[in-house]
């Protein structure tokens, strides 16, 4: 269980603070939605240059150096935010802000390729990432205005899970030569890689101020976090029992619901219309993301760099997003962003269903079940 402890704890402690960044931005710093957005936008650029090269790097050099590295780096610098607060900083502040992208970008991967290695089920084992989240966004919602807390109380679970991970048994690895531009790699899991990019780079254009628009229906600091971990405790549900079917079934599912959903956040009055949302939310993100998974894992024996391109996709949508999201947010408001998300979950689906036909697997979305993993 100690994988799991790691991705548990980790999870918490990244994931948590996301919810404060605009909430900071905002009220500390009164800043516009558009600087939020590129504040999130240059946090997941950092996350983006990280998750690819230290993705490849697990591969070539093992798992357990860019395993430690990242999650010792990432406690520090959760650390460096309580500073920033405390010098009353918007420079600093984002500057700690691209020194987390990267280092939490660095140590996924390679954690995700020894479970998979260890054998560990996908789906079970992002389940513990979720639940991480869940209790990250709850004891992020319970320190309310004390935002330095919060980030104490984050850097320490961290250092929690670089101590875990130093009693990992790391057994003789196989290390390989990867391109510095996988090709081959990047050709066999189009599909999911083109897909994800869309659909997430509108996703993100909503969760950019997402905290900011609960607020306004109605919401305190402790009631968004406890949306968001309805969200999370949903996936961490929902993803112990998807295994069982094949993973392109998983993702086209996933950009369905998603569609669906940003179309109900669009129609909701008050914070509690949500809830219900957050776990229809849950379910699409959670077939999407082990769906996504467990595709690139199965189809490329260079599995920390597949899934670190997966998650250098999910981070230029982190980039995308939030930069369009911010400044639409501002121009049109919320709920036409809402909108806007849920048709690019629309478009998703079309480029998902095209890249399945070119390559052949279009099949796979009538078979229910297929690898285990």
């Amino acid at each position: 269980m100690r994988p799991e402890a790691i991705q548990l704890l980790s999870s918490a402690g990244t994931f948590g603070p996301i919810i404060l960044v605009p909430i900071i931005l905002s009220e500390d710093f009164g800043v516009s939605k558009g600087v939020i957005g590129m504040v999130v936008g240059v946090f997941a650029t950092a996350s983006f240059l990280s998750s690819y090269a230290c993705g490849r790097a697990a591969d070539i050099y093992g798992r357990r150096i860019v395993l430690l590295l990242g999650l010792g780096l990432s406690s520090v610098v959760t650390l460096l935010h309580v500073l920033t607060l405390w010098l009353d900083s918007l420079h600093l502040f984002v500057v700690a802000r691209i020194l987390l992208g990267f280092s939490a970008g660095m140590f996924p991967a390679a954690l995700l390729a020894y479970a998979y290695e260890t054998n560990s089920k996908m789906g079970k084992f992002s389940s513990w990432g979720a639940a991480g989240w869940g209790l990250g966004s709850l004891g992020i919602g319970m320190f309310g205005a004390l935002y330095e807390w919060a980030f104490f109380y984050c850097a320490i679970i961290l250092m929690v899970s670089f101590g875990i991970a130093l009693t990992l048994p790391f057994p003789k690895e196989r290390r390989m030569h990867v391109p510095k531009f996988p090709v081959r790699v990047i050709r066999e899991n189009a599909p999911v890689y083109a897909a994800m990019l869309v659909r997430h780079t509108g996703a993100n254009m909503i969760w950019v101020t997402y905290p900011l628009f609960l607020i306004s229906i109605g919401a305190n600091e402790a009631l968004v976090g406890a949306v968001y971990a309805v969200n999370a405790f949903s996936q961490f549900m929902i993803m112990n029992f998807i295994d069982r079917f094949d993973p392109p079934l998983l993702v086209a599912y996933g950009i369905g619901a998603s569609a669906v959903t940003f179309l109900i956040f669009a129609l909701t009055d008050h914070y509690w219309e949500v809830i219900p949302a957050q776990v229809l939310l849950a379910s699409s993100w959670a077939s999407l993301y082990v769906g996504s998974l467990r595709y690139v894992m199965g189809k490329s024996a260079e599995r920390a760099t597949a899934t670190g391109l997966l998650a250098g996709m999910m981070s230029i949508s982190g980039i995308l997003g939030p930069l369009i999201g911010g400044f639409t947010a501002a121009a049109i408001g919320f709920r036409s962003t809402m909108l806007a998300a849920s048709a690019m979950a629309v478009v998703a689906m079309a480029v998902f269903v095209y890249e399945l036909l070119r390559s052949g697997e279009l099949y796979r979305l009538t078979r229910p079940s297929g690898m285990r993993r």
